[in-house]
């Protein structure tokens, strides 16, 4: 009887990198998957698989000698060889905050599964550090929100894209028992949006124009979602250009610089009107209390 010869596991594709990957990115990818499948933190039944496999591919591409005789015997990937170019860079990032729309899921079973995705946040005067629009996406058989993270959203901290995310969890799951939560055309955040916030234990605070809309993490509730808040922090690599929208001036051609200013406020409350590409450009510091200034139409 012919022995079979066993399938070799492509630990590349376990800890998600490309064979050209140095030490210091098999390390990263480690860390950022054992925190995700560890079965301490995560109670799917096949994490414990899941983390078993991390843990044995960690173990083998870490070390020089047992690198080199896999890699000997490894047949070559399909297509065309990988680069360490970074290319799935958004791919990781979506699924860092699908694992993080699963962890909130955990703590509120009302809130529904969605479609996450990046996006534009400066389209017209307006900046957005995200959306939730019920009933965009068609999948298996039934329809799902998006959920939009802007790309412009992510030169904050990991912890202020974890409270954007929890904003629009406040949405999805008002959307879920039925509650009107906003008005103005979405726009405008009520009473009931506030208390469903404070369910997800976020802090809004009011703006005469957006409602109860402003948000931020308190620190009991970045330690409830510390594993999270980590893995953003290692996967947001990247963030998005603002839009440069043009003023038509009259001539017709849609020239020229426009004038709108966004009204942006730091964490003491002080406020200044500013354009939104020098917003975009670099932090912009409060010289009263040292934070950073944000556009006051974010959520």
């Amino acid at each position: 009887m012919t022995a079979r010869t066993r399938t070799q596991p492509d630990y590349y594709a376990i800890l998600g990198i490309p064979p050209a990957a140095a030490l210091a990115d098999i390390k990263r990818a480690y860390r950022r998957l054992a925190r995700r499948y560890h079965p301490d933190t995560n109670p799917d039944r096949d994490a414990a698989r899941r983390f078993r496999q991390i843990t044995e591919a960690y173990e083998l591409l870490s070390d020089p000698a047992r690198r080199a005789a896999y890699d000997a015997t490894r047949p070559p990937a399909p297509g065309p060889p990988a680069t360490p170019d970074n290319s799935a860079v958004v791919s990781r990032l979506l699924a860092v905050l699908e694992d993080a729309w699963t962890a909130i899921r955990r703590h509120h079973p009302q809130i529904p599964p969605v479609v996450i995705i990046i996006g534009s946040g400066s389209t017209g005067r307006h900046r957005l550090y995200g959306h939730h629009d019920p009933g965009r996406w068609h999948v298996t058989g039934g329809d799902r929100a998006e959920i939009m993270i802007s790309g412009e959203g992510l030169t904050r901290d990991a912890a202020s894209v974890l409270g954007t995310l929890l904003h629009e969890a406040a949405h999805a799951l008002a959307a879920s028992r039925g509650i009107q939560d906003t008005s103005r055309q979405g726009r405008y955040h009520n009473q009931k949006y506030k208390t469903l916030a404070g369910e997800l234990a976020i802090t809004v605070s009011h703006d005469d124009r957006l409602g109860w809309s402003l948000t931020t993490v308190p620190p009991e509730t970045a330690r409830k979602y510390a594993v999270q808040i980590a893995a953003l922090a290692e996967a947001m690599t990247l963030w998005r250009h603002a839009e440069h929208h043009a003023t038509n001036r009259g001539n017709g051609t849609g020239g020229g610089r426009s004038t709108n200013l966004l009204a942006a406020c730091c964490p003491c409350g002080r406020s200044i009107r500013i354009a939104a590409s020098t917003l975009a450009a670099a932090p912009v510091i409060c010289a009263a209390c040292d934070g950073k200034f944000e556009a006051k139409e974010a959520r």
